[in-house]
Parts: structure tokens; C-alpha cells; sequence
């Protein structure tokens, strides 16, 4: 349901993780061996690790806008996606400081940060919108 607040913080990760495909995270040199330097650009295609779990983010974002019926389900797959982001956010610097001689991280290496704030403000809606029924229930 579009009305829902934490759906419109999911479409926000959904959206930010569909743009790790567009713009960069880093742009840096990487050096083959015995070779001439190489100019890179690390985005989420950069890697397949990078690709696979960029894509699930975007599917467990989905799933999780269409389980609106099911509250329970969808807090612990906001909570898996914020484990993901983290853990998407550690493979970059991984990449960043193993794979590159030198980078610039560019401005759109916030991307990540908005993916994981918004699974995050998604999940604290989630669970306002648990208690609301909550204390409704205990009224009745």
C-alpha cells in the first residue's frame, strides 16, 4: 500500500540500489601484473559479489513492499536488509582498499548509507504500526 510510510522508505532502498548500477561508488587505478595502470570505475557490475547481493537487495526490497498483510515477516526482512546493506557497504571497502592502488570515492558512495537508512526508517514504521494495533487491541 503506497499510503504506508515505510513502503515509500522501501521504494527509497529499492531505488538507491537500482542507481549503485548507474553511478559510481569509486573511481581508482588498479594495477595488473606486469602491466600499465588501468583506470576503474566501481559501481555494483564491478564485482559479481557485488552484483548478486545488489540485485537481492532489490528483490528483498520488493517482496518486503508487498507484504504489507504480513507485519511479523516484514520487520525481519527489513532487519535482513539491513544486515545485506552492511554487509554490501564492507564489500566495497574491500574493494576499495584491496583491489585499488589508488580511488577518489565519489558523491554517489552515499548510496549504500540511503539503502541501509531506508530499510531502517522502514522497519521503525513497521514496528509504530505494530504498536498502533497493539494498543488498539488492548482498548477494545
Amino acid at each position: 500500500m503506497i499510503q504506508r510510510a515505510q513502503t515509500l522508505w522501501l521504494l527509497l532502498s529499492v531505488i538507491t540500489a537500482g542507481l549503485s548500477f548507474v553511478f559510481p561508488f569509486a573511481t581508482g587505478w588498479t594495477l595488473p601484473p606486469g602491466g600499465t595502470p588501468i583506470k576503474v570505475q566501481v559501481d555494483a557490475g564491478y564485482q559479481l559479489y557485488l552484483t548478486v547481493l545488489t540485485f537481492l537487495l532489490i528483490a528483498l526490497g520488493m517482496v518486503t513492499i508487498f507484504l504489507f498483510r504480513n507485519r511479523s515477516k516484514q520487520q525481519w526482512y527489513c532487519l535482513l536488509g539491513l544486515l545485506l546493506t552492511t554487509l554490501l557497504g564492507a564489500l566495497y571497502v574491500r574493494v576499495l582498499l584491496y583491489e585499488l592502488n589508488e580511488f577518489i570515492p565519489s558523491l554517489t558512495a552515499l548510496l549504500p548509507i540511503g539503502q541501509w537508512i531506508g530499510y531502517l526508517m522502514a522497519w521503525r514504521g513497521i514496528r509504530h504500526d505494530e504498536k498502533l494495533l497493539k494498543d488498539q487491541d488492548t482498548l477494545r
